[in-house]
């Protein structure tokens, strides 16, 4: 029986890895084996077994997943805060920097929502630099960038250790309330031609003035297009998203209150004082030639970054060329500004409270949950 499970738990991760989709169904763990799993550990890699707090390494120590529950309703990624050059070095394939800090605000996150819930969330990290192994990478271009055999075994190393989390969390939840996904990034978007613009300190509180646009970027895997077009519109899109599920479970409630209605993850960051994007605050990629520039004549639209291969791979999206599971995991991207949300520890120490603030009455709200959300502390 503890055989039939841990081939489970592993043949799905080869199915992820390798672009097959495989399915556990439930009545394959029958209650003695959930009950000998359970006495062992939460999760089974390479013959040991794992409790809540420990670390799985993949490849060479250079990505690894930290345990949670096995029933948390939440998961934490950090694919770009690496630094490591790898040994070897493995070589650069990439141009794009490093999302800075965003590894130390994933672990913030996560200790404020234990505390609160008393679930630990899983956590996947990539201690490699994205410009050498970058786990956004989509499939089809896999062997292309990744000659370099080390770079190629840890992005799919990358992907086996956050399949086999996620792996546990679904079989979890299935008849369940559901899960986040969460990959959490850094953008470095800025007004045109050094435009600078006000925002409000979160450390202080106090107007300051900056060339970074400060605003958190939500990702469904929706098309850029899409949030330009009115509620109509983006009403007929829940299958493309990366939560469509969700979509599921609230037909009465229409799609673009999800993506962009005060209590979407947008909405719920406005109301923590976080500048959020789709949201009721800013529920459009705006146009505007004089914050963002000129394209061939025509006004820039708003920065935005819609969600990477991650998002929609791990996710529900089921239109387009990839897409996600069959179940009640949902998987969002955020990408943060750094001026208010990652710079340094004492911006961190406020954001990560915000930012475990919007995940908790998100669960609560949408999933039926019923976890408390401590005020600040400051």
């Amino acid at each position: 029986m503890k055989k039939a499970f841990v081939t489970s738990l592993l043949f799905v991760c080869f199915g992820l890895c390798y672009g097959t989709s495989v399915t556990v169904n439930s009545s394959d763990l029958g209650s003695e084996e959930k009950q000998l799993s359970d006495s062992l550990g939460v999760v089974k890699y390479k013959d040991s077994w794992y409790q809540v707090g420990d670390t799985i390494f993949g490849y060479k120590k250079y990505v690894y997943l930290v345990v949670g529950d096995a029933d948390s309703p939440l998961f934490l990624g950090a694919p770009h805060d690496g630094v490591a050059v790898g040994n070897p070095p493995i070589p650069e394939t990439g141009k794009t920097g490093r999302d800075i800090a965003t590894h130390p605000l994933v672990n913030a996150i996560a200790t404020l929502f234990e505390k609160d819930t008393d679930k630990k969330p899983w956590i996947i990290v990539n201690t490699i630099h994205r410009k050498r192994v970058d786990p956004n990478t989509y499939p089809n271009k896999v062997d292309g960038r990744y000659t370099d055999a080390d770079a190629k075994a840890t992005y799919m190393s990358y992907h086996e250790l956050l399949s086999l989390g996620r792996s546990v969390m679904a079989e979890r939840q299935k008849g369940g309330k559901g899960a986040l996904f969460l990959d959490v990034h850094g953008h470095a978007h800025k007004y045109s031609d050094g435009l600078e613009q006000e925002y409000e300190s979160v450390v202080t509180g106090k107007t300051k003035l900056s060339r970074f646009i400060c605003q958190t970027e939500i990702g469904y895997a929706l098309p850029n297009h899409a949030l330009e077009q009115p509620d109509a519109y983006l009403d007929k899109l829940a299958d493309s998203s990366s939560i469509a599920s969700l979509a599921d479970r609230h037909p009465d409630v229409p799609f673009s209150q999800l993506i962009r209605g005060p209590k979407s993850f947008g909405g719920l960051l406005a109301a923590e004082n976080v500048t959020a994007v789709p949201s009721v605050e800013i529920p459009i990629l705006d146009r505007n030639k004089r914050l963002f520039g000129l394209s061939k004549g025509k006004a820039k639209r708003r920065p935005y970054f819609n969600g990477g291969y991650v998002t929609r791979k791990y996710g529900n999206a089921r239109i387009g060329s990839t897409t996600g599971f069959d179940d009640n995991i949902i998987a969002i991207q955020i990408e943060t500004p750094g001026i208010n949300v990652r710079n340094n520890a004492n911006i961190r120490l406020r954001s990560s409270h915000q930012f475990k603030r919007a995940i908790i009455e998100y669960l609560n709200s949408w999933m039926g949950y019923d976890f408390p959300n401590s005020r600040y502390p400051y």
